[in-house]
C-alpha cells in the first residue's frame, strides 16, 4: 500500500512503538533525592513531606499546602475540610472526572452540574446561577486541561451567594491567572501529582488554601482525625484522641523527594510543553474540522492535555479519528466522557443525556493527543504527520 494511506484503511503505520498520549519525566536528579531519603532516617511522615508542602506553598503563595496521596484524596479531604456536607448541594461542571464530583459525594452532599463555558470548556456562571438553591453550598470549578476557568466570573457568582469556591486544579499545577499561580485564589484549591500531570509524585495530590481552620481540618482528616497533641495531657505524650471518621491519606518522604526534584525542573517542563503547543498550534491552524485548544484569558497556562476537538470539516468524526491514531500507534484519549451519561449519576441524581448542551457538544468531539515534556522532535513530527495523513485521506 502506499505510505500515505493510513493503516487503519490499509497502509503502514507511521511508527512502530506506541507513543502514549501523556507520560512522566525521571532524570538522574529524582533518583538521587530518592535514594537520599532510603539512606535517611524516615520514609513517611518525615521532614523531606514538610520541606515539599512548605515548597508547593511558597510556589503558589498560599499560607498551607498539605499534601496527600492523590488528586481524588486532595479533593475529598478539600470538600470536607471546606465543611460541605449532608443536606448540601455543590455545583460543579459535567465534563470532568468522577473525583471532581465526589468531592461533594464522599462529604454527603449532593453534585449538582451547570453547564459549561464551550470556549473555556469549564464552568459558565450564568449556567451556574440558574442551578443555584437555598442549599447550594459551594462551586467546584474545574480548570479544563490547564486553561483557567472564568475565575472572575465564578467569584462573582460566588459573592453573590456566599459560596465556597473549591477549586479542581489537578490539570493547571504551574500555570498562571491574571499573574497570580492557578490554584491561588480563594478558598481552597486541590492538585493532582499522578504520572501525566504537570509535576508527578508517582501518586500524589495537595491542597491549599489561605484559611487556617481549613487547613487544619485537612491535616487531621489526612491522619485519621486524630488530635497527637490534645490539651490537658501535656505530660502524656502519647496520649492521642480521635475526634470523627478520618482517612489514612498520608504521603511517603520518597514521594516529597520526587515531587521536589520536579518542582525544581518545572519551568523545564513548562518550556518542552509549550514548544509542542507551538508545533501543534502551527501545524493544525489550516486544518478544516479540528479545533484547537483555546487561547488563554488573561493567563499562562501550564497545559496538561492537548485537547482538539474534531468537527465535521475533518472528513471523518472522533471515534473514528481515535481509532485511526491508534491504528498508527499514536495514543489519543478523550477527556472525558460527561458525567450525567454514567449511571451512577443517572440513577441516583436524576440526570439525563441531553441535559447539559454545551459539555455534550464538546465531548463529541474532543481528542486529547500526546502532550508531555519526554517527546522528542521525531514523537511530535509523528503526531503532526498522522493527523495530516487523516486528514488528506478523508478530504
Amino acid at each position: 500500500m502506499g505510505k500515505h494511506v493510513p493503516a487503519r484503511y490499509g497502509g503502514d503505520p507511521i511508527r512502530e512503538e506506541v507513543l502514549g498520549y501523556g507520560g512522566q519525566s525521571i532524570g538522574d536528579g529524582e533518583k538521587q533525592r530518592v535514594l537520599d531519603v532510603l539512606n535517611g532516617d524516615y520514609i513517611t511522615r518525615g521532614p523531606t513531606v514538610d520541606e515539599f508542602e512548605n515548597r508547593v506553598a511558597d510556589f503558589l503563595n498560599v499560607e498551607h499546602a498539605v499534601a496527600t496521596t492523590s488528586g481524588t484524596t486532595a479533593l475529598h479531604l478539600a470538600g470536607e475540610a471546606a465543611g460541605f456536607g449532608p443536606g448540601d448541594e455543590v455545583i460543579t461542571t459535567p465534563l470532568t472526572f468522577v473525583s471532581t464530583a465526589h468531592t461533594a459525594t464522599y462529604a454527603g452532599a449532593e453534585p449538582v452540574f451547570a453547564d459549561i463555558d464551550p470556549h473555556r470548556r469549564a464552568l459558565d456562571p450564568d449556567a451556574v446561577r440558574k442551578q443555584i438553591t437555598d442549599d447550594t453550598a459551594g462551586l467546584v470549578p474545574m480548570h479544563y486541561a490547564g486553561h483557567p476557568a472564568d475565575i472572575e466570573g465564578l467569584l462573582e457568582v460566588a459573592d453573590e451567594h456566599d459560596l465556597t469556591v473549591l477549586w479542581d486544579a489537578c490539570h493547571g499545577f504551574g500555570g498562571t491567572w491574571r499573574g497570580e499561580p492557578l490554584g491561588s485564589q480563594r478558598d481552597l484549591a486541590a492538585f493532582s501529582f499522578h504520572p501525566v500531570k504537570n509535576i508527578t509524585t508517582g501518586e500524589g495530590g495537595m491542597v491549599v488554601t489561605d484559611d487556617d481552620e481549613i487547613a487544619e481540618r485537612a491535616r487531621q482528616l489526612r491522619s485519621f482525625d486524630m488530635d497527637y497533641d490534645p490539651p490537658g495531657h501535656e505530660d502524656e505524650p502519647w496520649y492521642q484522641i480521635v475526634e470523627g471518621v478520618g482517612y489514612n491519606y498520608n504521603v511517603t518522604d520518597i514521594q516529597a523527594a520526587l515531587g521536589l526534584e520536579q518542582l525544581d525542573r518545572l519551568e523545564e517542563f513548562k518550556q518542552r510543553r509549550d514548544e509542542i503547543i507551538a508545533r501543534y498550534d502551527e501545524a493544525f491552524a489550516e486544518i478544516s474540522g479540528i479545533r484547537t485548544p483555546p487561547d488563554p484569558v488573561e493567563s499562562d497556562p501550564m497545559y496538561h492535555l492537548y485537547a482538539v476537538e474534531i468537527r465535521d470539516g475533518f472528513g471523518c468524526d472522533r471515534s473514528e479519528f481515535v481509532n485511526a491514531m491508534h491504528d498508527e500507534n499514536i495514543g489519543v484519549q478523550v477527556h472525558y466522557v460527561p458525567l450525567h451519561y454514567h449511571p451512577l449519576f443517572q440513577e441516583e441524581y436524576g440526570y439525563e443525556r441531553g441535559d447539559f448542551s454545551d459539555a455534550e457538544r464538546v465531548y463529541e468531539g474532543l481528542a486529547s493527543l500526546p502532550l508531555f515534556p519526554g517527546m522528542n522532535d521525531r514523537d511530535v513530527s509523528d503526531v503532526v504527520h498522522t493527523v495530516d495523513r487523516l486528514y488528506s485521506y478523508h478530504s
